[in-house]
């Protein structure tokens, strides 16, 4: 009889262990970033950038130069280029020009800039050069690297010289000296980067020019090109700047200037984007991180307007991608997420958790407009290209962000069946022995 009983015992665990089986699980494995196909390492280029390519096989959404018409040209990132002049340089996956033409006003300088990216006496020097997916150009006095990334990032350190950049015909320029979300001490920590000694450092070159890590850090100076729905925004380090019209002339303090220029993805060809842009000015959102798949690895680009913000991306599974999210500062404020479909598909909509729990979903404007200190909201834009997510954090410790494609599954129900089914093994165990008896 004991071994009846043993027997019907070990029946229900087996039952329970099949139930238990069939529950999804609650996270999955982390997609790996498989390299993409290698090329050639580029004359004249240090050992940093090279090794950079070599040790990690990484080399991004391959940029080209037709030297036969002047054209670099690539996924993301298209323009013209003739003796230190840039023109028609174009966001490919809006078909969008954002800038007609930018140029320094010189290549001469009493005291040209190090250029630790690459090799001393080589073609390099006053020229163009692509590698991977960089484009670097470098005159003495201007230094320049453009990436080929979904946020076509670009960076610009221009030395005892005027920079300029001119705005499409037709395109808004907003601006403001005064981001109020960056602190007098942050905006000087990112004021001493723009320094001809620090970018002498071959480590620091790469770090800031080259930004390999793909994150790039609001200032004060801030302005932004709107073309049409497509925008740019350009952070003035180190400088000042005059707008007269569509021109953009930009002037160093102290000898030497960082510019950055970035289109976040997610913000373009929105019906909302000029209320972001709008918001952003008024120092509503802190800080936007982007995902895309690029020839098979996954690529993190990160603006950060705010400077107590510290916003990263964890891990994605193929229904989910998990953010960090903390600050020096408590008090609420927005972050924003885009998700291209290459890393998860929009299905329509978007389904986001904050520290676990299920976020309130809400329309745009109340969402900029909320001042809860307890509750979070998000908001969904549907895009073309993939989901667009702001969330806002109503208060600062530690937090994590997780945003789904598919709704989120309450386990309660699921543990309710468990229940029922324990207790049917159970009560029918019972009965079996019972009539085993007579």
């Amino acid at each position: 009889m004991k071994i009846k009983i043993i027997i019907a015992t070990i029946l229900v665990a087996f039952m329970l262990l099949g139930v238990m089986s069939a529950l999804p699980a609650v996270q999955g494995n982390v997609n790996s970033m498989s390299p993409s196909s290698g090329m050639g390492a580029g004359m004249g280029f240090s050992g940093t950038i090279t090794n950079h390519f070599h040790s990690r096989g990484n080399y991004g959404a391959k940029l080209n130069y037709n030297y036969k018409n002047n054209t670099v040209y690539g996924q993301y990132l298209k323009l013209n280029y003739k003796n230190g002049y840039f023109s028609n340089i174009t966001y490919n996956p809006t078909g969008t020009m954002i800038i007609s033409n930018m140029y320094a006003n010189s290549s001469l300088t009493s005291s040209p800039i190090t250029n630790p990216l690459f090799k001393s006496g080589s073609s390099g020097y006053s020229s163009i050069n692509t590698l991977g997916s960089l484009m670097i150009y470098y005159n003495y006095s201007t230094f320049i690297v453009m990436h080929n990334n979904p946020a076509l990032e670009g960076n610009i350190m221009i030395h005892d010289t005027y920079f300029h950049i001119n705005a499409p015909s037709g395109a808004k320029i907003y601006n403001t000296t005064n981001n109020m979300q960056v602190s007098a001490s942050a905006n000087a920590s990112l004021n001493a980067q723009a320094n001809s000694t620090v970018f002498g450092n071959a480590s620091m070159s790469v770090n800031v020019m080259a930004n390999f890590n793909h994150v790039i850090n609001a200032g004060k100076n801030m302005i932004i090109i709107d073309n049409n729905g497509t925008v740019a925004f350009i952070f003035v380090h180190n400088g000042k700047f005059v707008i007269k019209g569509q021109n953009i002339t930009i002037m160093p303090v102290n000898g030497v200037a960082f510019i950055n220029i970035v289109i976040p993805p997610g913000m373009q060809k929105v019906p909302v984007n000029t209320t972001l842009t709008s918001a952003i000015l008024k120092g509503k959102i802190a800080s936007e991180i982007a995902l895309e798949r690029v020839n098979g690895t996954l690529e993190n680009n990160t603006v950060n307007y705010n400077s107590s913000i510290n916003f990263k991306f964890d891990k994605n599974t193929t229904s989910n991608a998990v953010f960090d999210v903390n600050s020096t500062v408590n008090h609420s404020t927005i972050v924003a997420i885009f998700i291209s479909n290459s890393v998860l598909k929009d299905n329509g909509h978007a389904y986001v958790k904050f520290d676990g729990s299920v976020a309130k979903e809400v329309n745009v404007s109340t969402l900029l407009n909320e001042t809860s200190t307890t509750t979070p909201y998000y908001s969904y834009v549907n895009t073309s290209s993939g989901m667009f997510i702001m969330l806002y954090v109503p208060h600062f410790s530690n937090h994590v962000i997780e945003v789904s494609n598919v709704p989120f599954t309450s386990y309660t129900m699921y543990y309710i069946i468990i229940g029922v089914i324990v207790i049917i093994a159970i009560i029918g165990s019972v009965i079996y022995i019972e009539r085993r008896k007579k």
